[in-house]
């Protein structure tokens, strides 16, 4: 997100709402069994058993969201491949805290 936010001329409000945002969640530390369920998941999608390998942070979000019975809410739709994730779509314009 800051890099994206980087792109615009008012990078300095936009980074301060993020800081806002990030004060109101909670983070999940990996742990090893996080670490464990995203080997299995790398394996799971790795062809040719699964659709294809998803990118290595993703595939950790997953697998922590995985591990935590947590539904991922997000816009990138690459996180339908992970199995058994369960997963909250979200149209992109709607993700937009700045429009």
């Amino acid at each position: 997100m800051t890099e994206y936010n980087k792109s615009f001329p008012d990078v300095t409000r936009r980074q301060a709402q993020l800081r806002r945002l990030l004060r109101e969640v909670s983070p999940y530390v990996p742990t090893f069994a996080i670490l464990e369920r995203y080997a299995e998941l790398r394996r799971r999608l790795r062809p040719p058993h699964g659709p294809g390998l998803i990118g290595d942070i993703d595939t950790l979000i997953a697998a922590t969201a995985l591990e935590h019975g947590l539904t991922l809410v997000t816009t990138d739709t690459d996180y339908q491949r992970g199995p058994d994730l369960k997963l909250t779509l979200l149209p992109r314009k709607m993700s937009s805290p700045y429009t």
